[in-house]
């Protein structure tokens, strides 16, 4: 039986990958980053079409992994055929490219990789390209190194020091070193991985530190019936604080100086999902309070509705006492996504289209442990670490910012996302046929 070594080190050769497409892949990139990422959609399209019609078998079974994003587009889209005159056609367009724009990304790693050199190449792209992101947003520090004694959530704010790219280059490096695969000089991978790190650590930023430490933690839980516990846990908690909210309370005495100690007090009770009724409470609880909204629209639905949800198009709309004559709040008196992303797909696709989302993560760590099942050496062992990283990367981005149905969609995660779901499917396609 051939292992993944083997047929790793028969794919060495450069000429056997198309390198014109990963230039592409990585200009598209570094243009996610830049004023010009609504327009990743358009330009991913021609490449989109190449790969699709030059696919391989592996690649059309690996799309197929992917089933249930395709069911909750499939009832965004028809549902919104019996609201089609009441919605805005603006929100109807702008829901149906954002929805469609994660099955897309997807769909593009699944087809990128053929091999496992394919596979290392494409996280070498991510990493580089991911790098040279962090090294520009970092230029700032560079420039004037007084900055260093300010750094706080002001600089955070002036600066853009807030770079998800860091904590994934962090992660792919930490896992390649953990199962032994060399992706660089050993000194290149540690300056990278000291540089992302830092980039982490001064975003100030909640999301990017417990997903620090859940990517960490994952390496250490070999039990995969831990994982899965960890999954579920982390489904029902996402579930008590959305629809549990008018049980918890809230403490009203926040203080008015927000400092990072303050919002990370805060944290928790930022986020509930509950009904707030003055100005000053519905700023310290934004998140938390637009969710409201959002489910309150949700309950308006008939039967039908609450099912499937009220289709792309739908949007709430903010009480206008609220954001009367205040800046803040300039922009939000229409809300069509929310920073809580379920609460996106349950308004727009029902309680149907919800748990169409949760079976999506869920079968993707089922795809992993088919991979444990089916032999375990270095390359299977990252195989699985990636994908559990993207899973619950994708569960808590989705419970706090937005997730991957959004303007500013992780187009790297989900590339990556893809990579990692074809490799799994050429793993076990080796041990079968050998």
């Amino acid at each position: 039986m051939r292992n993944s070594s083997s047929i790793f080190t028969e794919c060495v050769n450069p000429k056997k990958t198309n390198k014109i497409i990963f230039l592409y892949i990585a200009i598209l990139m570094v243009v996610s980053f830049t004023p010009y990422s609504k327009a990743i959609p358009f330009l991913a399209l021609p490449l989109l079409f190449h790969l699709v019609f030059t696919m391989t078998k592996t690649s059309f079974l690996a799309i197929k992994k992917i089933k249930f994003l395709y069911r909750i587009l499939a009832l965004g889209f028809i549902v919104v055929f019996f609201h089609f005159t009441e919605y805005n056609l603006y929100y109807v367009a702008r829901d149906i490219i954002y929805f469609i724009q994660a099955p897309m990304f997807i769909i593009i790693g699944i087809c990128l990789c053929n091999s496992f050199f394919d596979f290392k190449y494409l996280l070498k792209v991510i990493i580089v390209t991911s790098f040279i992101v962090t090294l520009y947003l970092l230029l700032e520090l560079v420039k004037d190194p007084s900055l260093f004694l300010q750094l706080g959530l002001v600089t955070r704010t002036n600066y853009n020091l807030s770079n998800p790219s860091a904590l994934l280059i962090f992660t792919i490096l930490f896992y390649t070193r953990k199962a032994n695969i060399k992706m660089f000089k050993n000194s290149v991978e540690l300056l990278i991985m000291s540089i992302s790190f830092f980039s982490v650590l001064i975003s100030f930023s909640r999301t990017f530190y417990i997903l620090l430490l859940v990517m960490i933690s994952l390496y250490y839980i070999h039990n995969y019936k831990n994982i899965l516990k960890m999954y579920w846990v982390s489904v029902f908690f996402a579930l008590f604080v959305i629809f549990g909210g008018l049980f918890i309370t809230v403490k009203e005495d926040v203080s008015q100086d927000v400092t990072f100690e303050s919002k990370m007090s805060h944290s928790l009770d930022e986020i509930i999902v509950k009904d707030y009724d003055s100005r000053f409470e519905i700023m310290q609880n934004w998140r938390g309070y637009e969710a409201f909204l959002g489910l309150s629209k949700f309950y308006e639905g008939n039967v039908f509705e609450l099912l499937v949800g009220q289709g792309f198009g739908a949007v709430t709309y903010t009480p206008y006492w609220i954001y009367e004559g205040d800046e803040q709040f300039s922009g939000l008196d229409v809300l069509p996504m929310f920073h809580n992303g379920f609460i996106t797909i349950l308004l727009k696709t029902g309680i149907i289209g919800l748990l169409f989302f949760f079976l999506f993560l869920y079968k993707l760590l089922v795809q992993a442990f088919r991979v444990i099942n089916s032999s375990f050496d270095k390359y299977r062992q990252l195989i699985v670490l990636l994908l559990q990283a993207v899973v619950f990367t994708i569960l808590f981005r989705t419970f706090v910012v937005h997730g991957i149905f959004t303007t500013t969609i992780p187009f790297e995660l989900l590339i990556l996302l893809g990579a990692t779901i074809k490799m799994s499917l050429l793993e076990q396609t080796d041990v079968i046929k050998n």
